[in-house]
């Protein structure tokens, strides 16, 4: 008997089509208000941040990152919470009625020759330091004023408030404005040197602020209180010793300081090293297997 034999009829193969692929993608068009919202970030960064921060909002545009969320929030509300400072500044001190700021005479300066010329017009920095610490100052001013507190313009373009109560004991400076708790007293070459000195901490203000943010200076100069404080900080000593009170000390600069600020920096390398030791991958042999 016979086995009949299958037949299979032949399949039926369908043509596949290929997409179409053009050589260049058109460009894709850019909205007309991206560069706009870009220099406004930069400029936003530039308030918050100083000339690092817009370096870096630039780089970060020009990668194409979008800042988060949480950053942007953070960045504008610090941008208008200067801008408020700032505005409120300017307008206090254009409708203010400030006193002048006590200027030794020439016979209680010993009638030196241009020691009563030394605190003049601030010219065209002065202008500059207090556009770029007007933020600050203005916080400051508000604080000084909502105390109570006497206000004396100085003729070197900063600002002292004189307060009875507050958070400030002896004297601080905030921008171009100099909280202080003891009285100015009048025509004394103590008050004349002490406003030098102040002056010299609002140049110290602006450009660090100018470069990397207003809260770069404060985190600055209470980093190296921690380490040389008092009559030992780096800030103090540039900004003059004698004419800030200060008694120079016979071991400066702190030996104690140097040693505590070289066995920090041993102690961040020590970590650097084993943490770069930890992360690096692991050494294979040739046949692959991690070893």
């Amino acid at each position: 008997m016979s086995t009949p034999a299958l037949t299979r009829s032949a399949p039926t193969l369908v043509p596949q089509r290929q997409p179409v692929v053009p050589d260049q993608l058109p460009p894709v068009p850019r909205p007309r208000h991206s560069w706009t919202l870009s220099v406004l970030w930069w400029v936003a960064c530039l308030i918050c941040g100083g000339l690092g921060g817009v370096v870096l909002a630039a780089v970060g545009t020009s990668r194409g990152r979008v800042p988060s969320r949480r950053r942007v929030a953070v960045v504008l509300t610090g941008t208008v919470l200067q801008l408020v400072c700032a505005v409120s500044f300017t307008v206090a001190g254009a409708t203010g009625e400030f006193r002048a700021c006590p200027a030794p005479s020439a016979q209680a300066s010993g009638g030196g020759n241009g020691d009563e010329t030394a605190v003049g017009d601030a010219g065209l920095w002065g202008a500059a330091r207090a556009m770029v610490n007007a933020p600050v100052s203005g916080a400051a001013l508000l604080y000084g004023m909502g105390q109570g507190g006497e206000v004396y313009q100085c003729d070197n373009g900063t600002t002292a408030v004189v307060m009875d109560d507050g958070v400030v004991h002896a004297g601080t400076m905030f921008g171009t404005v100099f909280l202080t708790d003891q009285r100015m007293e009048t025509e004394t070459p103590r008050t004349h040197r002490l406003v030098e000195h102040e002056a010299r901490h609002a140049d110290q203000w602006a450009g660090f602020s100018l470069t990397a943010g207003p809260a770069a200076f404060p985190a600055l100069y209470a980093l190296d209180e921690a380490f040389f404080p008092g009559a030992f900080n780096h800030f103090e000593r540039q900004a003059g010793l004698e004419e800030g009170g200060y008694e120079t000390p016979s071991d400066c600069p702190s030996i104690a300081g140097q040693l505590a600020l070289a066995s920090l920096g041993l102690l961040a390398g020590a970590v650097l090293i084993v943490r770069h030791r930890y992360r690096r991958p692991p050494v294979s042999d040739r046949s692959g297997t991690p070893r």
